[in-house]
Order: C-alpha cells, then structure tokens, then sequence
C-alpha cells in the first residue's frame, strides 16, 4: 500500500480522494490505475507513490511522489487527463469547464444546472458562465457553456429544453 492509496482497493483510494459524487471521473482515474498497476506487475517494477488527485480549476490533476521516468505510466497519466478534460466529473458524459459562483467545475448541462442550483442556495447572486466564450457554444437561457440544441427550441441547453425554459 502506498501512503494514502491502496493498489489491491484501486476504486476506493480514488473515490477518497476525488469524493464519491464524481463517478464519472473515479471510472477515468480507476481505469488509469489499473493499467499502471498490471504495467508495473507486468516489468515487475513498484507501484508509482500517488501524491494527490484532485480537480483544479475544472481539470484533473494527478500528482505522483517523486519522479517516474517512464513514458507508458506518463502516457497512461496524460490519456486520463485528456479524457477527464471532455467528461463530466459527476457521470462521465461529454462536458465542458463551467464557471459557477467564481467556482470552476467540468460539467454536463444536467450537472452544471445541479450545481448552480446547490450553490445559489448558499449565494442568491451565483449564475452561470457569466463571460461569454462563444456565442455559439453557449446557452441563451442560463448560459451553459457546451453541448447546444438548435434549430426549433432556439439556442438552448439540452437541461433547459427539457425544462421548457
């Protein structure tokens, strides 16, 4: 066991440190893991120490202790970052970086709504993706920035149709 997680309980030292709640990213991160963990049994080298992985700023990060100088763990390490980077941290579908109340956050319409609401309860001024990225990649409604419906329904979010707003 590696101070603070466990490669035979891959699945749980993630959730401990990323929090239950973000399945979709502790599938990426389990998944990574396991692949390191069958490479380093496989070159009969010791498992990476994990320093800490955490979401800043809407990204994954992964830290490991020290340096490992070998390029399949890097690469397995950057592949769950890049697919971290285009799935929502809560269920894993498509997303993009949202900005809610000044906190930053990689969500689905359906989570991006879930959370501005969680936060709007503790601060009424919160809103959504204020700071118009692209006119149209952004929903007119409450202003999701990402996956847009076209056409009838107008320029909305898929949350936001469903709605009826």
């Amino acid at each position: 066991m590696t101070e603070g997680f466990d490669y035979d309980d891959i699945r749980g030292s993630v959730e401990k440190h990323l929090g239950e709640d973000n399945v979709g990213w502790v599938q990426i991160v389990t998944e990574c893991f396991e692949n390191i963990k069958l490479h380093c049994d496989k070159v009969e080298k010791s498992f990476p120490p994990v320093g800490q992985i955490k979401q800043k700023y809407g990204s994954l990060r992964i830290h490991l202790d020290g340096v490992r100088e070998d390029p399949f763990i890097q690469s397995i390490l950057r592949e769950a970052v890049q697919k971290a980077d285009r799935s929502c941290e809560r269920c894993g579908n498509a997303s993009a970086i949202q900005c809610i109340g000044y906190r930053y956050a990689n969500l689905c319409c359906w989570h991006a709504h879930e959370a501005a609401a969680e936060r709007m309860a503790d601060f009424p001024t919160v809103s959504l993706n204020t700071q118009v990225r692209s006119e149209a990649l952004q929903c007119r409604s409450c202003g999701y920035f990402g996956q847009i419906s076209w056409g009838v329904s107008g320029h909305r979010c898929p949350a936001c149709v469903s709605k009826g707003w």
